[in-house]
């Protein structure tokens, strides 16, 4: 992925060396001390999305350490906290809850949990009841019941849930949402999205059996990439707390499932009252694609395609195109293209009031909202739960409407 986002580099002019530096600093970030009492933090798994998404971003959150870390396997779970530093290990069966064990652990604050969509709801259901503050992986659970279910018990206990789509917290993909919202462009017409993968790049040349094609774990393209595309395009036009209407939807099945897990899924939708005014004389309509494995061009498929991230939005009087949007801490470009007039090229990797460092990756700003809106601070970006319930019954209807069923609702009952 490094090596293609060179390529395009080149097409564009270079950022700032401040941005450069910021960067650099981002594969070794700086380790900050610790205030006395931080948020302290276990994760159900040794999951490899883990350094990532919340061992990196806590070395530089002075007010986050994690503590704990529970695995079935002890002999990995020893080797993962050896590797990331973490005091606590939980293994055998029961680790995850039960007599000292981690959700029990009075040491842990909050809980991350990076563990198959299919788990989410239970263990996420069973951190609130333990009053743990949860940070769950997207999609947030398999149905928009359990959704439901999960807020409402969050607010019931007074404990933060939120589920970890982490592009939305970066200055960047903010910063698209300003410009479509500005007027500078007109009202919007569409928007859409891209997810995909080359085969040799995508989990389904490497891992046969990866959970992501396992149906009763929550497994499918949409579950995984295409609730990316699928925020982005409700994000940016302001419709992300309604529910749209799908209005078609393809899928290309998995050779091992293929009625029921989807390789890959094209969905469009008819959205709601967009952001800022109605739509420019017609429908406001989106589109998101997302493929785990995009075959090749040519003679027997030789050629593969380069991966997909992007989004657009397109407006009266042109468009915003957003070059990737799922990682743009790496590197990112927003253009903005007026019919009338020269395009302009703009980077962000901290926000114009200030907030941030060029070196935060889209995980650590989340992991700062997480924590503000724990310790009873106003973060600078947060979702409502409308805004993931509607999520998921889009993700249903869009099953739906390509004819494949539904993913399978937890078989847990929360007491």
């Amino acid at each position: 992925m490094q090596r293609f986002l060179k390529v395009r580099a080149l097409d564009c002019p270079k950022p700032p060396s401040a941005d450069v530096l910021g960067r650099s600093q981002a594969l070794n970030p700086p380790v900050l001390p610790k205030v006395e009492d931080p948020l302290r933090f276990g994760i159900l798994g040794a999951a490899r999305i883990g350094p990532d998404a919340l061992f990196t971003p806590a070395k530089t959150h002075p007010g986050v350490v994690v503590t704990a870390v529970a695995c079935r396997d002890k002999a990995r779970g020893d080797k993962y906290a050896n590797k990331h530093k973490v005091e606590k290990v939980f293994a055998g069966q029961t680790c995850y809850q039960g007599r000292c064990h981690l959700l029990d652990d009075k040491d842990v604050d909050a809980v991350y949990i990076p563990l198959p969509n299919g788990l989410h709801f239970e263990w996420t259901m069973r951190a609130i009841d333990a009053g743990k503050h949860v940070l769950v992986e997207k999609p947030i659970t398999n149905t928009a019941d359990e959704a439901r279910a999960i807020f409402a018990r969050a607010a019931q206990k007074g404990v933060v849930v939120l589920e970890a789509v982490h592009f939305t917290f970066h200055p960047a993909t903010q910063r698209v949402r300003e410009i479509v919202a500005s007027g500078e462009l007109g009202k919007i017409k569409s928007a859409k999205a891209w997810f995909t993968v080359p085969t040799l790049m995508g989990p389904f040349i490497w891992e046969k059996n990866d959970i992501r094609y396992d149906f009763d774990l929550g497994g499918g393209s949409t579950m995984d990439q295409g609730v990316y595309p699928l925020t982005a395009i409700r994000y940016f036009t302001g419709t992300d707390e309604v529910l749209p209407e799908v209005t078609f939807a393809k899928a290309i099945g998995m050779p091992s499932d293929a009625k029921r897990v989807d390789r890959a899924m094209h969905a469009a939708f008819k959205l709601p009252s967009p952001l800022g005014a109605e739509a420019a004389g017609e429908a406001l309509t989106g589109e998101t694609i997302c493929d785990f494995s995009d075959p090749g061009w040519g003679p027997f498929g030789l050629f593969p395609h380069m991966p997909k991230f992007n989004a657009e939005v397109t407006l009266e009087g042109g468009k915003v195109e957003y070059f990737n949007f799922i990682v743009p801490a790496l590197y990112h470009s927003i253009t903005v293209r007026p019919s009338k007039g020269e395009a302009r090229t703009e980077r962000v990797y901290v926000s114009k009031d200030g907030y941030g460092e060029p070196y935060w990756s889209t995980y650590r700003y989340q992991l700062e909202a997480f924590v503000d809106k724990v310790r009873g601070r106003t973060p600078q970006y947060w979702p409502t739960p409308e805004t993931t319930i509607t999520k998921m019954e889009c993700v249903e209807m869009i099953y739906e409407k390509a004819e494949m069923p539904p993913r399978p609702a937890s078989s847990y009952k929360a007491p």
